[in-house]
């Protein structure tokens, strides 16, 4: 048999090459692309492994969306998008509870797509209009620009750690294993630890994260009211 030969032969036992599909338009690639990573997290997720479950050559997501991580960006806002973000109602206070409950929904329903919320400053309109929401409500309680921009960033760090850390299991009540280990403590070494575990044990997840909010925004407003006191002493 010729080289020739073996190289033909070589070529038809190879599988199809994904080839790109006429009309193929950006939202399609995104639903998919939202689809795979909801089903396999980021560590099953490849643009390679996207191109094949649709049938098209990865250079055909890339050129709609430039890169992996831009189309990640794009995954994580169209998540955000799926929950119910507040419109600013000029309650600061209720408009970062309100923040806060979409976030933590937002964990809830799309456990796998969450933790790119970590990753990007903002991952497009939904998040805007979501930080819209946070930086009017920090202006409005009385924050300058600096601090309303760092604790704006620093709400969110909190609101999203909050929800992973539910999320992945760690604001639950702690079961008997954990109980029995908290009670061979040293009692001298660990007095604050081994009071707690009655609390522990009975832990109410949704009182927690209230509590957890309404501490965020009384740090905001005593802050707030302690600049107006000096300002008024000066």
């Amino acid at each position: 048999m010729s080289t020739r030969t073996v190289r033909k032969a070589s070529a038809g036992k190879a599988g199809p090459r994904p080839r790109g599909r006429r009309g193929l338009d950006k939202n399609t690639i995104l639903a998919a692309a939202f689809d795979l990573l909801s089903r396999d997290g980021e560590a099953g997720f490849s643009v390679r492994k996207l191109g094949l479950c649709m049938g098209v050559d990865p250079m055909t997501v890339l050129h709609h969306f430039g890169s992996k991580e831009e189309l990640l960006r794009r995954i994580a806002d169209q998540a955000l998008a799926t929950v119910e973000l507040p419109e600013p109602s000029g309650d600061w206070r209720e408009d970062l509870r309100r923040v806060a409950a979409a976030y933590r929904d937002l964990a809830r329903r799309h456990p796998r797509i969450f933790p790119l919320h970590f990753r990007f400053h903002a991952t497009g309109p939904a998040d805007h209009a979501s930080s819209e929401v946070v930086y009017r409500a920090l202006r409005h309680a009385g924050l300058c620009d600096a601090e309303a921009a760092g604790l704006g960033l620093a709400f969110y760090a909190f609101i999203l750690g909050y929800a992973l850390a539910e999320a992945e299991g760690l604001l639950r009540p702690i079961d008997k294993s954990a109980e029995a280990e908290l009670k061979a403590l040293d009692s001298l070494a660990y007095p604050a630890t081994l009071a707690l575990v009655p609390a522990f044990k009975a832990l109410d997840r949704d009182a927690t994260f209230a509590a957890s909010v309404e501490a965020f925004i009384d740090g905001v407003a005593c802050r707030c009211n302690s600049r107006r006191g000096k300002s008024r002493r000066d």
